[in-house]
C-alpha cells in the first residue's frame, strides 16, 4: 500500500539501475469477449459546487417499517478482526458482487445498484453489510423487499423469510450521493473515493474504505469474484479491476463492464474515470505472457515512461521467484494529486509522481503478496509490505548481485536500532502503515533467507503462495510453511524479528 509511504524511511541506496525499454502499440485489440475500442479523450467537466452530499445517518434509523416481529436493530458483531472489530460481517460468505454504478462529474452524483451474491454460514433472520453515506432507496432479497435499518457503519437487512445455514442467496441495494473519503481507523488520511485537481476520479480504500462507496463485507477474509458496470458520459473514460470485457454506448453515455474473475478482497476495488487511453504495451504482454495495458492520460499516452514499460520483465521476473503471474491481466492507472501508490488488483493507481521502478515493483510484488494472498487479519499486514519491500531488493539483487545489495541492507537495519518503532508483528492500529512494516518487514525476510539458505526460502514462499492463493493468511501460517520447507524451529527468530523490543542482528549465512 501506498508506496510514497513505504520511502519516507528508506535509506538511500544509491543504485545505478538498467533502464529499459519497449515499443508500445496504443490501440486496444479485440478481446475473446467481442470488440473493445479505446475511448474518446476530452477534459473532465469541473463538479458543480453544489452538489447534493450524502452524510451517514448517527443514529439507527429505520427506513422501512418493519414487517417481522420486534424492532429491527443494526447488529454489532464483526467478522472477528482483533484490531478493528467493527469491520466486516459474519453469517454469511459473499461469492460476486455485480456493481452497476452511474456517475454524473457534473453533478458529482453516483447512482448505485449493487447486487451481492452469498451463502448463509447460519440462519440468517438479519444480517449487516458494511455501508457508510448515500440515500438508500430501496433493499430486495432474492428479488422481494426487504426491511432495513442503518447506523453510522452497518446496513442491516432483514429478509422476508429466514435464509437457512448453506442456502444462496443474493441481495440488491440501490442507493445514490454524492461519495466522500472515509476517515480511516489505521492512517491519518481519507480513503475510498478521491477526485483529483484536474477532475480525475479513483478509488483507494485500504484498509477500510470500500464501505464508502459500496455495500461491502469489507474485510479480506470474505473475498469475492466482481463485475463492474461503470456507466459515464462520453467521452470519458472508466476503467477498473480485471478485463474489459464490453463497452456498450446509448445517449451520450459509454457503460464500461469489466469482470474481476479471481477473489479480491473488499479493499482491492477500484474505479478510475477521466480523460484517459486504454493502452496496451504489446512488449511487456509477450514478456509476461498476460496483457499488460495502462490506463493513461494524454501527456502519457504517447511518452510512457521507460520504469512502466519494464512491467512485462518484472511480471516473467517475479513468477521465476514466487510461482505464476496470478491474474489474467495487469497495469497500472496514473492519476493527479494522489501522493502514493495502491495495489488495487490488477490495475494500480498511482500518483503520478510514484512512477519510478522500486515503486512500480513494489506494487506488482503485492499481487502476489497482499491480493492473491491477503491478510486474515490486519495486524498481519507485515505479510503485504514486508514481502513487497523485499521484492524492491530482489529486483536490485538482479542486477548487481547479493553482495551489492547487501551492505544497503545492513545499513539500512543499522538505522532502524533505536528508532522506537513498534515491531512489524504488532504495529499500531491508529498507524497501521508505519515503516517498520515495511522495512523491517522486509529484513525479517532478509533474516529466514540468511538462516535457512536460498533453495528453501525461494521454495517457502512459492509454497505459501500456492497454498494460501486466493484466499487469506496469517503470520503463524507463514511461519508453519517456512519451518515445512526448512525444516528449522524458527520460532526465536521470527520473535525476535516480529515481536521484539528492537532490530536484531542479522544472522551469519
Amino acid at each position: 500500500m501506498f508506496g510514497a509511504m513505504k520511502h519516507v524511511a528508506v535509506v538511500a541506496l544509491v543504485l545505478v539501475m538498467a533502464a529499459g525499454c519497449g515499443v508500445q502499440d496504443e490501440t486496444v485489440p479485440t478481446t475473446s469477449a467481442g470488440p473493445v475500442e479505446t475511448a474518446a479523450a476530452t477534459s473532465v467537466p469541473t463538479p458543480a459546487t453544489t452538489a447534493t452530499t450524502s452524510l451517514p445517518p448517527t443514529t439507527t434509523i429505520t427506513t422501512r417499517a418493519p414487517t417481522g416481529d420486534g424492532p429491527l436493530n443494526a447488529i454489532e458483531d464483526g467478522i472477528g478482526d482483533p484490531y478493528y472489530p467493527e469491520l466486516g460481517n459474519s453469517g454469511y460468505d459473499v461469492a460476486h458482487y455485480t456493481l452497476d454504478l452511474v456517475f454524473d462529474p457534473e453533478s458529482d452524483i453516483l447512482t448505485g445498484n449493487v447486487t451481492i451474491d452469498a451463502v448463509a454460514t447460519s440462519d440468517l433472520h438479519t444480517f449487516n453489510l458494511d455501508f457508510i453515506g448515500f440515500e438508500i432507496e430501496e433493499v430486495l432479497v432474492d428479488a422481494s423487499i426487504a426491511d432495513f435499518a442503518r447506523t453510522e457503519e452497518e446496513l442491516t437487512i432483514r429478509p422476508g423469510t429466514v435464509i437457512p445455514q448453506g442456502e444462496s442467496f443474493d441481495v440488491s441495494v440501490f442507493y445514490s450521493g454524492t461519495p466522500q473519503p472515509l476517515a480511516s481507523a489505521a492512517i491519518s488520511f481519507g480513503v475510498g473515493w478521491s477526485t483529483s485537481p484536474s477532475g480525475q476520479r479513483y478509488v483507494v480504500a485500504e484498509p477500510d474504505g470500500a464501505r464508502s462507496w459500496y455495500p461491502a463485507n469489507d474485510h479480506p477474509l470474505d473475498k469475492a469474484t466482481y463485475t463492474f458496470l461503470v456507466t459515464v458520459p462520453d467521452p470519458l473514460f472508466a476503467a477498473a479491476n480485471g478485463t474489459l470485457t464490453d463497452m456498450v454506448t446509448d445517449l451520450g453515455q459509454t457503460t464500461f463492464v469489466w469482470e474481476m474473475a479471481d477473489p479480491m478482497a473488499p479493499y482491492l476495488a477500484t474505479v478510475v474515470i477521466g480523460d484517459y487511453t486504454l493502452v496496451v504495451d504489446e512488449v511487456s504482454t509477450d514478456l509476461a505472457g498476460v496483457p499488460v495495458r495502462n490506463v493513461l492520460p494524454p501527456d502519457l499516452r504517447d511518452a510512457v515512461p521507460d520504469a512502466v514499460l519494464r512491467q512485462g520483465e518484472m511480471i516473467d521476473f517475479f513468477a521465476e521467484l514466487f510461482g505464476p503471474y496470478p491474474f489474467d491481466a495487469y497495469g497500472i492507472a496514473v492519476v493527479d494529486g494522489f501522493p502514493a501508490a495502491l495495489e488495487t488488483q490488477t490495475m494500480v493507481v498511482f500518483g503520478r509522481p510514484l512512477l519510478n521502478e522500486l515503486v512500480i515493483v513494489h506494487e506488482l510484488a503485492h499481487q502476489w503478496f497482499g491480493n492473491h494472498v491477503s491478510p486474515g487479519r490486519w495486524q498481519d499486514i507485515w505479510l503485504n509490505e514486508g514481502f513487497a519491500s523485499y521484492a524492491e531488493w530482489l529486483w536490485i539483487e538482479a542486477s548487481l548481485g547479493i553482495e551489492g545489495v547487501a551492505v544497503g541492507i545492513t545499513q539500512e537495519r543499522d538505522r532502524f536500532v533505536g528508532s522506537g518503532l513498534a515491531p512489524p508483528g504488532s504495529p499500531p492500529p491508529d498507524d497501521l502503515f508505519n515503516a517498520s512494516v515495511y522495512r523491517i518487514g522486509a529484513m525479517t525476510l532478509h533474516a529466514l533467507r540468511l538462516s535457512v539458505g536460498d533453495e528453501a526460502f525461494f521454495d517457502t514462499l512459492r509454497t505459501y503462495v500456492a497454498r494460501f492463493g486466493g484466499g487469506t493468511a496469517t503470520t503463524d501460517d507463514f511461519i508453519a510453511v517456512a519451518e515445512e520447507v526448512s525444516g528449522q524451529d524458527l520460532d526465536a527468530l521470527f520473535e525476535a524479528w516480529l515481536f521484539g523490543d528492537d532490530v536484531p542482528e542479522f544472522p551469519v549465512g
